[in-house]
């Protein structure tokens, strides 16, 4: 299934899904964001677009509430253990290739 998503232009030149629009809204708003929100930001902030979490957090009016925001939930924005045992399974894997690799 094809997801469409809708884009507004920024100054410069880029642009921002609706995803970005929203969570920057949102970030505009904060600390009055109810749970849905900050479980909204969060995810935006985690699983959003590179490009449109630099232009949100990029923006020069709210980049304090946005350091208040990550400042505040840090603990959820962190990696969870899953995350950090992938990586650290990853690297193992890597390393001992490389091992393998080198010991022939």
């Amino acid at each position: 299934m094809m997801e469409l998503q809708m884009t507004e232009s920024t100054k410069g030149g880029a642009t921002a899904s609706a995803q970005a629009i929203r969570a920057e809204d949102i970030f505009r708003r904060y600390p009055d964001i109810d749970a849905a929100e900050v479980k909204e930001a969060v995810t935006f902030l985690k699983k959003g677009r590179h490009l449109d979490i630099g232009l949100v957090t990029g923006t020069t009016d709210i980049k304090d509430k946005v350091e208040a925001f990550r400042q505040e939930h840090a603990r959820a924005l962190g990696l969870g253990w899953v995350e950090v045992t992938v990586f650290t399974l990853f690297f193992v894997v890597m390393l001992a290739a490389l091992i393998w690799l080198l010991a022939k």
